[in-house]
């Protein structure tokens, strides 16, 4: 197959090039001389959710507006998206061509066509090129197919991406991952390629690795890494890719690739909280503040992946410092408004597991908000099932012996079948050994997949359990 790169993508400044599409802000274009419509990065990004030929034709447009054509960070996934759509949409590709367009974006279109396969389609944008007197792009140099096309570096790795998200298809992305895997299973990469996909992420700079690997080495893991961080990156926003990479993790457990794209799956979240409240006016001087409720969630549920019990488990160090000081930020933005959350219970809850969450992180003053916050909650709803079991389970993890049993055993009353084993624990602790058998016997029956309960419920039974009461876990 013929290479998409041109030589200079060899160098280390480009490696680190965007791989998915940049975002943009929406703007207004004209929709196959109807109505005007808006269209925005999401139409790229979730096109294999709403396809049709209609949209294709006003993200063409919109596009060559903001001169996508011309941005190399851009070109290749819109070249990959517009060939899957004229592959998918090939009676409809007279229509989806909107007059006019730049040369750049009619070189562009020539290009996709080449990969959707249809040349013919391509000669009349040959004849406008030609026209306007502009050299026609060399198309022998292009892959004759999509399907011909390689996973060889960021500019195949954009081109797939966006076949995928026009589709929807795994089987372009597929190719992504082969190609990592097929580095990462290499020698020992697996912790540089993590390393780098972070270094990613992060913005920072992978220069370390030509010094550690040379510069022939240095490009090879840095397109991996790229490819590692597109997957899991795009894994989160896409089940579809999601789905590819777990069949991969779940098919390869021993590989070195499996390992790293577990790695990163654990990895704690970049998040901007600046997001979670907006303030407006409802009057002269009465400002109003609304709680991004949906972004609130993802937070702590990421939080409470990583913190929900103690010790906390973090795959990197940095992580665990990060959400420390994202619980105390979010903390501090939310405390002022507890009184207006007095009477929301679902509210309170969240409240109550994000200060759990930073007792867990050793946040200081946490352990009086969470105790402040669970009792509002129970005082409003004494049987609710979650309120109960999350405040009763907060309770064991404490130096409180036996204080977060009532409200365990209200909830395993109320349907919350795991508080058995928050149950065998409180029970141990309080020095009611038979109580505890009995209760992690009952979890254990009900998931014996869990061994860390087994493990607990085995040292009971032989009197080998010890709970050390560390300083910084007393309230």
């Amino acid at each position: 197959m013929r290479k998409l790169l041109s030589p200079a993508i060899m160098a280390l400044t480009l490696l680190a090039a965007i791989v998915t599409l940049i975002s943009l802000n929406s703007v207004v274009v004209p929709a196959w001389g109807a109505e005007a419509a808006a269209v925005s990065e999401a139409d790229f990004t979730y096109f294999y959710k709403a396809p049709s030929p209609m949209l294709v034709a006003r993200l063409i447009t919109y596009c060559d507006s903001l001169r996508m054509a011309q941005k190399y960070a851009t070109q290749w996934p819109l070249i990959g998206s517009l060939a899957a759509a004229f592959q998918r949409y090939p009676a409809n590709i007279d229509d989806m061509i909107p007059e006019p367009l730049s040369p750049q974006m009619l070189k562009l279109l020539l290009v996709s066509l080449r990969l959707a396969g249809q040349q013919a389609k391509a000669e009349p944008l040959v004849e406008k090129l030609k026209s306007k007197d502009v050299a026609v792009p060399d198309l022998s140099t292009i892959p004759s197919s999509l399907e011909a096309v390689e996973a060889v570096g960021p500019s195949e790795f954009d081109l797939l991406w966006g076949a995928s998200f026009a589709t929807g298809d795994p089987r372009y992305s597929l190719k992504i991952l082969r190609r990592f895997a097929a580095i990462a299973n290499t020698g020992e990469n697996t912790d540089d390629l993590v390393h780098l996909a972070r270094d990613k992420a992060h913005g920072n700079d992978p220069g370390w690795i030509v010094d550690k690997r040379g510069k022939d080495g240095a490009t090879e893991l840095i397109n991996a890494s790229i490819a590692l961080w597109a997957l899991h990156s795009n894994s989160e926003q896409h089940a579809f890719v999601q789905r590819m990479v777990n069949e991969y993790v779940a098919a390869h457990p021993n590989e070195p690739a499996a390992k790293a794209l577990a790695i990163l799956s654990n990895e704690y979240g970049h998040y901007q909280l600046r997001r979670l409240i907006s303030v407006t006016e409802a009057g002269p001087g009465k400002p109003s503040a609304t709680v991004d409720i949906v972004y609130f969630s993802q937070i702590l549920d990421d939080l409470e992946r990583h913190a929900r019990s103690y010790p906390p488990h973090f795959e990197f160090s940095d992580d665990q410092q990060r959400a420390s000081r994202d619980v105390a930020a979010i903390s501090q933005m939310l405390d002022p408004l507890t009184d207006n959350f007095s009477k929301n219970p679902p509210m309170l809850l969240r409240l109550g597991a994000l200060h759990a969450v930073g007792f867990n992180l050793d946040v200081p003053d946490s352990f009086p908000r969470t105790v402040a916050v669970f009792d509002k909650l129970l005082s409003l709803t004494p049987d609710d099932p979650q309120a109960n079991y999350r405040y009763g389970s907060f309770l064991a993890t404490t130096t409180r012996k036996g204080e977060g049993i009532p409200f365990l055993e209200k909830a395993k009353g109320l349907g919350v079948a795991d508080a058995d084993y928050w149950l065998g624990w409180s029970y141990e602790k309080a020095g009611n050994k038979v109580k505890a058998i009995e209760n992690l016997e009952a979890y254990t029956k009900r998931v014996p997949s869990d061994s860390r309960a087994a493990a607990l419920l085995d040292a009971i039974r032989n009197d080998r359990v010890e709970f050390k009461t560390m300083t910084e876990r007393t309230p």
